[in-house]
C-alpha cells in the first residue's frame, strides 16, 4: 500500500514540474515576440500604420500655423523611433518608423563622438541613390546641424543625415545619423518639404494633456506679441529686453543689433510689423517660433519667413538667434549702385573653376584671400596641397551644378554647389560651400568646405 502511495506522489510531482516547465516556455516565447516583433531583436512595438488614438499629444508641438508645413518629424532616441505627425491630428502619429541613432547616448557635441544631435532642425537637401555611396542606402536627407543653438552651446561636428541602409537595421548603430530602412526613408521623404518640415530630435518624446500644451503656447505667443509691439513702437530698450546677451544674427552681436535697430528707429517715422501663420515648437530648453513676417516703413517693404530661437535665461525665454528668408522685397532706389552682383559671383566661380581645371596654380591661388583657411590649412599650405595634386594627375575635369548664392552683405556672400571632380580615372561628388569677401574691386575666397555625397575623398 505504501509503495502505491509513493508511486502516485512521484507521478503527481512529475506532472506538476512538466506543467511549470511548459508554462515558462510559453511565457518566454510570448515575451520574445512582444519585445522583437517580426523576428527583429531590439526593436519594441514596431508600428507601420496609425496607432489607436489617445488623449495625449506631444509636448513639442505647441502651435501649428494654418498654412504651415503639413507634417512634423519627431525622433525618440530612447525608443529608436521616427514619428510622423500630421497637423490635423496630434493625438496619434500617422506613421512610426524603426530607426537607428548614434552608438553613444547624449546630444552630439563634437566630431566623431558617435552621438546623434538633440534639437529642432530642418531638412536642407535630398540625395538619391545615384549620388550616394552604398552605406547611405537609397536616399539621404541632410539636416541643418549645427543650428544657431548648437553653435552657441559650443557643439561641433557636421554631416548629420537621415538616410537609408542596405544592411539589416540595428538599434544605436550609427556614427550620429538617423538611419531607416530604405522603404521607410523613401516614404518619409515623400511627405516632407525641404527647409519647411520641422525635425525634432529628443532623448524621449514627452506626451502631455492638450491643456498643458495650450497653456505653454499662450505664454510664448504673448512674449512674441510683446516683442513685435516693442519693435513696431520703436521702443528699443523694451525690444532688446527680449534678446539674450549672447544673441547673434549674421555678423551682429547683441550690441551691434541694438545699434542697428536704434538707427532704423530714428531713420523711419513709422514701422509696421505684422505676424501671420505662427508655429511654435519646443525641445528641452529650446523654443523655435516660425512665422510669416511683413515689415513696412516709408520707402521699404519686405515679406518672408522668420525664425526666432529662444533659450531659457534664468526663468525667462530670451531670443538667442534669428534668421529671415525673404519672399518679396522692395525699396526706394539707392543713391549709389549696389556693390553686390549675382552675375559677378557666377563669373567668379566660372573663372575659378577654369583655373583649377587648367592646372594654372598661380591663377588658381589668386582667387583666394590671404587669410584663407580650409581643412586646417592656410593659404600657403593650400598652395602646396594643390601643387602636389597637379603633379599627381595629368588631367582634371570639374563639373558644377545647382549653384546657390546667398548674399550676406554688399561685400560678402555664401556660395554652395554640387561639385563633380574627375581626375585620371578617379572621381568623387560632393557639396562645396564657400564664403566670398570683396577685397577692393575683386572677390576672394575666405573659406571653403566640401562634404562628400558619393564616397570619401581627399582631393
Amino acid at each position: 500500500m505504501f509503495r502505491l502511495i509513493l508511486i502516485r506522489h512521484i507521478i503527481m510531482q512529475m506532472r506538476s514540474r512538466s506543467f511549470i516547465i511548459l508554462t515558462l516556455f510559453i511565457l518566454s516565447v510570448s515575451l520574445f515576440f512582444l519585445i522583437a516583433p517580426g523576428g527583429r531583436p531590439g526593436f519594441a512595438d514596431t508600428v507601420k500604420k496609425p496607432i489607436e488614438k489617445n488623449r495625449f499629444v506631444p509636448a513639442n508641438l505647441l502651435e501649428w500655423g494654418a498654412t504651415g508645413p503639413e507634417y512634423a518629424v519627431l525622433v525618440d532616441k530612447s525608443m529608436q523611433k521616427v514619428m510622423l505627425y500630421q497637423k490635423d491630428d496630434l493625438f496619434s502619429p500617422e506613421k512610426i518608423y524603426d530607426c537607428s541613432t548614434g552608438e553613444n547616448d547624449g546630444p552630439k557635441s563634437k566630431r566623431n563622438d558617435r552621438k546623434t544631435p538633440e534639437g529642432i532642425y530642418f531638412f536642407t537637401n535630398s540625395y538619391t541613390e545615384r549620388f550616394l555611396a552604398p552605406i547611405y542606402g537609397s536616399l539621404a536627407l541632410p539636416i541643418n546641424y549645427p543650428n544657431v543653438v548648437d553653435k552657441k552651446a559650443g557643439r561641433g561636428g557636421y554631416g548629420i543625415w537621415f538616410h537609408g541602409t542596405n544592411k539589416p537595421l540595428k538599434p544605436r548603430d550609427t556614427n550620429g545619423c538617423i538611419v531607416l530602412d530604405n522603404g521607410d526613408i523613401e516614404d518619409l521623404a515623400s511627405r516632407v518639404r525641404l527647409f519647411d518640415t520641422p525635425v525634432i530630435i529628443s532623448p524621449s518624446i514627452e506626451m502631455v494633456e492638450p491643456a498643458e500644451v495650450r497653456k505653454e503656447a499662450v505664454e510664448l505667443k504673448e512674449i512674441i506679441e510683446n516683442w513685435r509691439r516693442a519693435w513696431q513702437e520703436k521702443d528699443i530698450e523694451e525690444y532688446m529686453s527680449f534678446y539674450n546677451r549672447r544673441f547673434t544674427s549674421g555678423q551682429k552681436g547683441w550690441k551691434e543689433w541694438k545699434e542697428y535697430k536704434t538707427r532704423l528707429a530714428k531713420q523711419y517715422k513709422r514701422i509696421n510689423v505684422e505676424i501671420e501663420d505662427l508655429s511654435v515648437l519646443s525641445n528641452e530648453e529650446t523654443v523655435l517660433a516660425i512665422f510669416t513676417q511683413t515689415y513696412r516703413t516709408p520707402g521699404f517693404e519686405s515679406l518672408g519667413r522668420k525664425r526666432l530661437y529662444f533659450t531659457k535665461n534664468s526663468d525667462q525665454w530670451r531670443i538667442i538667434g534669428e534668421d529671415f528668408r525673404p519672399e518679396k522685397k522692395g525699396r526706394i532706389p539707392l543713391k549709389k549702385p549696389t556693390l553686390f552682383s549675382m552675375k559677378d559671383i557666377e563669373d567668379f566661380i566660372d573663372s575659378w573653376k577654369g583655373a583649377w581645371q587648367g592646372k594654372d596654380l598661380e591663377e588658381y591661388i589668386s582667387f583666394y584671400a590671404k587669410g584663407f583657411r580650409s581643412r586646417g590649412m592656410d593659404l600657403e599650405a593650400w598652395r602646396e596641397h594643390r601643387h602636389r595634386l597637379n603633379e599627381k594627375y595629368l588631367s582634371l575635369e570639374i563639373g558644377i551644378s545647382d549653384l546657390k548664392i546667398k548674399r550676406i552683405s554688399d561685400r560678402s556672400c555664401k556660395v554652395s554647389f554640387l561639385q563633380d571632380y574627375r581626375a585620371d580615372g578617379y572621381e568623387d561628388l560632393g557639396i562645396k560651400e564657400m564664403i566670398l569677401v570683396k577685397k577692393g574691386k575683386d572677390w576672394k575666397i575666405k573659406s571653403e568646405t566640401w562634404t562628400p555625397v558619393k564616397k570619401n575623398s581627399r582631393h
